[in-house]
């Protein structure tokens, strides 16, 4: 990976409901971390997986690991999603290369 790749600005948002004193719910998705990423549109074998489910728009982002991204590794993954370029992803899932923390491959689907 060249870090030159890495030219894309990406915000990693976080999902957050919270009471308000009438007891009203307020749902909204807060920045949790900015960061530089390589996107690139699925091809080849990945592209036809990603179309035998339906998943119209699969989208791969490489950024380098950073141990506050480990979050999406978890079960709580669900809780955050992709800005970029104001389209929205759902992270489906992250790869730690070779779990050498020097990079991590997020595949995420487009919310339309």
């Amino acid at each position: 990976m060249n870090f030159e790749k890495l030219n894309k600005r990406i915000t990693i948002e976080k999902y957050s409901s919270t009471t308000t004193a009438n007891g009203f719910d307020i749902e909204k998705w807060i920045e949790y971390k900015t960061v530089w990423a390589s996107v690139n549109n699925l091809y080849g074998k990945e592209f036809w997986s990603a179309k035998a489910i339906q998943a119209e728009n699969t989208v791969e982002f490489t950024v380098r690991y950073n141990k506050k991204l480990e979050v999406l590794n978890s079960k709580d993954s669900k809780d955050y999603r992709i800005n970029f370029n104001n389209r929205h992803f759902n992270i489906e899932f992250t790869d730690n290369k070779k779990y050498e923390n020097k990079y991590l491959k997020i595949k995420a689907i487009e919310i339309y």
